[in-house]
């Protein structure tokens, strides 16, 4: 077929057809796939902890564990797990008012914080019992003022393609806090979800058969989640499918990021996106840590910012 021909198709005529290949220019190469240490590498350090936010009190497990473990306990880095929202809901034990279901649930949340190494944080915000989980003024106010006082070096968050509310509101609430608390510094980085797949995954962590039995005992530290879904074997496999594949996403990268271990002994893979502002996305104005970034990296007056939709607004000094 001669694509510089006029010819029409049913009325449809080659302009049509240029709006539709055009989309794809411009978008990033394949195989740009990194290991995350190498981000990571400096951002990192006393005073600047990694911090993954949990919409939920086995999320961290879920989406991060190995990378966590990793940098609390074998590499000695500060790490912080914050559950955005604690409550009740799915916790099966009828016999156990909304309080004591909550206590469950934070309770297993700080076991797995002792398995992983790393300090845990209950922000118990008004927006667990809110539609939409939509938060209050005092929400906000307590999110900014957490950010600005532990300065998180990189943050660990949902995809905004996520189809958990909480997850997408967890997001936003990231975003609310890294441009209320002036964080121009710190690092984004998007964690895999069950409910949820990166869009452009850009980064993979590797680790072995120990590091996966430590996920493993993180996931299993949530008794009362398990007995509803167990995790385990999903993340193990999904672990293991995403170590073959980013063998070819890498396009001959290394896997093993240590120099005393050869790539035999990983036997799995977490995944994640390193965020970066990019205007010419055309999802950008929906994605909150996207409007975030392009809010921290433009210079602007004193002023109140536009929050996510749903989120009330914040003052913001320069």
């Amino acid at each position: 077929m001669d694509l510089s021909s006029p010819k029409e198709y049913d009325g449809v005529g080659r302009g049509v057809f240029d709006r539709l290949i055009d989309t794809v220019r411009g978008s990033c190469a394949h195989g740009q796939m990194i290991d995350v240490r190498e981000v990571l590498r400096g951002v990192i350090r006393p005073g600047r902890p990694l911090v993954m936010l949990c919409p939920h009190a086995d999320d961290g497990a879920i989406t991060a564990a190995c990378l966590m473990h990793e940098y609390a306990v074998r590499l000695g880095f500060p790490v912080i797990e914050v559950l955005v929202f604690s409550g009740e809901r799915n916790v099966a034990a009828p016999w156990l008012n909304e309080r004591k279901k909550a206590s469950v649930r934070e309770s297993e949340f700080g076991l797995e914080c002792s398995v992983l190494g790393a300090e845990p944080v209950c922000w118990e915000l008004d927006a667990y019992r809110s539609p939409g989980y939509l938060p209050t003024n005092s929400d906000i106010d307590k999110i900014v003022k957490w950010f600005a006082d532990r300065t998180p070096g990189a943050i660990i968050v949902p995809p905004a393609t996520d189809a958990h509310q909480a997850h997408r509101m967890t997001r936003a609430l990231a975003a609310v806090g890294l441009v209320g608390a002036r964080l121009t510094d710190t690092l984004v980085l998007t964690g895999w979800t069950p409910w949820g797949p990166l869009p452009k995954p850009n980064a993979f962590f590797t680790y072995d058969g120990e590091a996966e039995r430590t996920k493993e005992w993180a996931i299993h530290c949530h008794a009362s989640q398990v007995l509803l879904t167990d995790y385990t074997e999903f993340c193990s496999h999904m672990g293991r499918a995403y170590a073959a594949l980013v063998r070819e996403w890498a396009e001959g990268h290394t896997l093993t990021g240590r120099g005393d271990r050869s790539s035999d002994r990983f036997v799995g893979v977490e995944l994640f996106q390193v965020e970066s502002y990019d205007p010419s996305n055309a999802f950008a104005a929906r994605d909150p840590i996207q409007l975030a970034l392009g809010m921290l990296r433009t210079p602007a007056e004193p002023a109140a910012v536009k929050a996510p939709a749903g989120v009330p607004a914040v003052a913001v000094a320069t």
